[in-house]
């Protein structure tokens, strides 16, 4: 039977029958042209549904009942209970109605409490005119909510991240000053983006993930104004202005009001709607939230990859080596020119050579000007420390393996290449990095090995101290 057949032998709209579908009452089967199939046994169930409706029983108690988690004897008992007290007090205000007609009652003289005091009888439950009817449902739930905020904060933080690292190439140094300006950037967008999506799309990511929405008193979206102060109101009162120490306070204040169903501040125009408190909601928000920080991981490793892949210019090469120098070190107090040399742009005291400058990055280029190899070479004589080069060696093989290698910012990880120039020093080795083979071969004469520093031997004179390092990475020729 198809829904037109179903309108007319039930006598329900077409919206009905869809709305309990939606509900989970029912699911129809779908024809091959996909239009919905109702069963006889559908149909059964649409009948007791309008029936147990039009007897006042809730769709939440409908359910329970189909569902076997409530007998329908009981579920009936329940209901006469309440329609007998409905009635009751129906009889007893047309009683009262009766009176205050009789008594010619006129608006502009109406003695209100000699009514009040009839109408203030003890009743049982709430009673059929209680008051209570006339407030806006209150959505509690803090746990919820205050999840649903973070989760809009967190994703707020991680597009910014994104934006700054990998478009503006900014790499924000670990301290409080710029820590505490991260997080208040973060609070003007929440002000500027959630009256937007409030206004618009009646949920924020966090909101919608928990189904949570803010709706007016008509049970409609907020306009944009009435959105930024709702915003606005949070940001000051139930978030302290961000203060710290002082955000917790308010954190705990609003927590307190919300859990003993208070109106809070922000809600005096607009209110809050839950669609349904399933624990796969939960479930989704923890997804969400592993997703976003692996989305923050990925943007920190693609943020030291180099800007320019494939085979490489001798421009390139030199423009990867600036690029990941600067955001690495967070510095540009030296820049590598055209020809691989460093240029200090300032006082620079450089632990490599202790004095001696970084190596320059030797560059070999093919016919076409593409680089095929790249060579860091040191040869010193009587110093008495050597500091290894490990930062400039893995600068190059940044710029140059992880660049003409198939690489992307996980596999590069993967590959291990990094820690393995830093872990094997002083020492002579090959590292396969795709198509790059990196080997480094070492000479050292007078010195003693310690880690990441060649200490002189103090029973070797100072011009038999010696020193000779050559690191190089070359192309696997076609």
């Amino acid at each position: 039977m198809t829904v037109k057949e179903l309108e007319a032998r039930l006598g329900m709209t077409r919206a009905n029958i869809r709305f309990y579908e939606q509900e989970g009452f029912l699911s129809p089967e779908r024809g091959a042209n996909n239009y919905r199939i109702y069963s006889e046994a559908d149909i059964e169930t649409l009948k007791k549904i309008k029936l147990l409706r039009q007897l006042g029983l809730s769709l939440d108690t409908i359910k329970k009942v189909q569902q076997g988690e409530l007998e329908l004897d009981t579920a009936l008992a329940m209901q006469q209970r309440a329609l007998e007290e409905q009635r009751a007090e129906l009889e007893w205000a047309g009683r009262v109605c009766a009176a205050m007609r009789d008594d010619k009652a006129e608006y502009t003289t109406l003695d209100a409490q000699k009514y009040l005091n009839t109408l203030d009888r003890p009743a049982e439950g709430e009673g059929y005119f209680s008051l209570k009817k006339d407030s806006a449902p209150m959505v509690a739930y803090p746990w919820r909510r205050l999840f649903a905020r973070w989760l809009d904060v967190f994703l707020y933080s991680v597009l910014w991240s994104a934006f700054g690292t990998l478009v503006l190439r900014f790499n924000p140094p670990d301290n409080l000053i710029f820590t505490l300006l991260g997080i208040y950037l973060n609070y003007v967008t929440m002000l500027v983006v959630e009256p937007l999506l409030l206004s618009t799309w009646g949920y924020t990511p966090g909101k919608w993930i928990f189904g949570l929405q803010v709706k007016d008193t008509y049970g409609g979206k907020i306009y944009w104004t009435t959105a930024m102060t709702r915003t606005w109101q949070v940001f000051a009162k139930g978030m302290g202005y961000g203060i710290p120490f002082y955000n917790l306070y308010r954190y705990y204040k609003s927590y307190r009001a919300c859990s003993d169903c208070e109106t809070l501040p922000w809600e005096e125009e607009c209110g809050y709607a839950i669609k349904d408190t399933k624990a796969l909601r939960c479930v989704g928000c923890a997804g969400a939230a592993a997703a976003l920080f692996g989305l923050a991981v990925l943007t920190m490793a693609q943020a030291q990859m180099p800007r320019h892949r494939g085979m490489l210019t001798a421009e390139q090469y030199v423009a990867n080596v600036n690029d990941l120098y600067r955001y690495i070190t967070r510095s540009s107090d030296q820049t590598m020119d055209e020809n691989g040399h460093w240029e200090e742009q300032g006082n620079v005291f450089h632990l490599d050579g202790l004095g001696y400058g970084d190596p320059d990055h030797q560059l070999t280029l093919d016919e076409n000007g593409k680089v095929t190899a790249v060579t860091l070479a040191k040869d010193l004589t009587g110093e008495p420390i050597i500091a290894d080069s490990i930062f400039q060696k893995q600068l190059a093989a940044l710029s140059f393996a992880a660049a003409v290698g198939d690489y992307n910012c996980i596999s590069w990880l993967e590959s291990g290449v990094l820690t393995a120039i830093s872990e094997r020093g002083f020492g002579n080795y090959t590292i396969q990095a795709g198509d790059v083979t990196i080997t480094q071969a070492v000479h050292q004469e007078g010195y003693q090995d310690a880690g990441d520093w060649l200490f002189a031997d103090d029973s070797v004179p100072e011009d038999q101290l010696r020193y000779q390092m050559e690191f190089t990475m070359t192309l696997r020729s076609e």
